[in-house]
């Protein structure tokens, strides 16, 4: 049974951005065709959100402008200009990681300018959503080529969403984003959906309602800016779902260590392995939910994610063994999952 509605969700992870890129490659060489012609919807979070716009921008001629192998060519190419050395002062050296500078990001501003130009969301060859979060108002913001299509104020460019969306607490300073309400400070949407298929499935609905009784989007002066048991359905949306995670590390906390934690000991892992692999991962039991197969086993929802070693999974380290690494990781997984990925383009082609 042909899905009549797919949709497209990338996680975010940083320069292990280069995992979904290899993975999307290898569809569109095995399909023919551009990631952008294939979903009805493309969402992604951080990383995941620039591959997400840059799937999505179209050229002079409404083409595609980037495949999914130009996109993994800019974390190989560039990824030294997104994540430069950090500048070191006195507190840093002394106390460590834990108070290390901002990275400069002058590098990542100027490669998100050469690739996206002036584009707007309204430009977007297929229907995108991108997460954010405004420090602000102290409120998720979704950057959304619908609303942008119906309200100026939501057009907003390419390059500020990608800057905002990536834009990581300890790794860049938020991202200023000018309005007529003032300026916005966000900061990357993986703070609160590292994993976006749940945002993604609900602007789906959203977009559903829309082909089938089409109606007008509504203005205002603000911008709007462990496993499930499932039984399959029939009488469900006819979506399919391809979520891509950036891979995981299987790290775990021994109990025996943190009787003397301090605060700051915390800090890491709850925000690397507690924090962003719990998230992704309640979000994936979610979809299992809404997203069942149809009772002859068609699949309706699908992640694809990895484990890797802990030593590979920095979202920042950008040297040539580690990128090199990363590519290893994701043609291999490939490689050990041909025959499934075949069915996926069986599916959305």
């Amino acid at each position: 049974m042909k899905p009549k509605f797919k949709i497209l969700s990338i996680d975010g992870g940083g320069i292990r951005g280069i995992i979904p890129c290899i993975m999307l490659k290898f569809i569109e060489e095995q399909t023919k065709n551009p990631i952008s012609s294939m979903f009805n919807i493309i969402s992604g979070t951080s990383t995941g959100g620039i591959i997400s716009l840059g799937l999505t921008k179209p050229d002079e001629y409404d083409r595609n402008m980037y495949s999914a192998e130009k996109m993994l060519g800019l974390y190989l190419d560039h990824g030294k200009k997104i994540f430069p050395p950090r500048e070191k002062d006195i507190l840093s050296r002394i106390s460590g990681a834990l108070f290390d500078k901002p990275y400069d990001a002058s590098g990542i501003e100027s490669l998100l300018l050469e690739y996206f130009g002036d584009t707007k969301l309204k430009d977007a060859l297929t229907s995108v959503l991108i997460t954010t979060y405004e420090i602000g108002v102290g409120k998720p913001f979704y950057f959304s080529s619908r609303l942008a299509q119906n309200d100026e104020k939501e057009n907003i460019l390419y390059r500020e969403v990608a800057r905002s969306t990536s834009a990581a607490p300890t790794y860049f300073k938020p991202s200023v984003v000018p309005s007529t309400d003032g300026n916005y400070a966000f900061v990357d949407g993986g703070i609160f959906a590292n994993n976006p298929a749940i945002l993604a499935y609900c602007e789906a609905r959203e977009l559903w309602k829309m082909k089938n009784k089409p109606q007008e989007i509504p203005t205002s002066g603000n911008s709007k800016g462990f496993d499930a048991v499932v039984a399959a359905d029939d009488s469900d949306l006819p979506f399919f779902m391809l979520s891509i995670g950036t891979a995981y590390t299987a790290n775990k906390i021994e109990v025996s260590k943190i009787d003397k934690w301090r605060n700051a000991n915390w800090l890491e892992p709850m925000l690397t392995d507690v924090f962003s692999r719990s998230v992704a991962e309640s979000t994936d039991y979610t979809m299992q939910f809404l997203l069942p197969p149809y009772t002859d086993g068609t699949k309706r929802y699908k992640r694809l994610n990895m484990e890797i070693a802990d030593a590979d999974a920095q979202m920042d380290n950008v040297s040539d063994e580690n990128l090199q690494k990363l590519v290893d990781i994701g043609n291999k997984y490939v490689q050990d999952n041909r025959d499934e990925l075949l069915k996926i383009c069986e599916i959305i082609a």
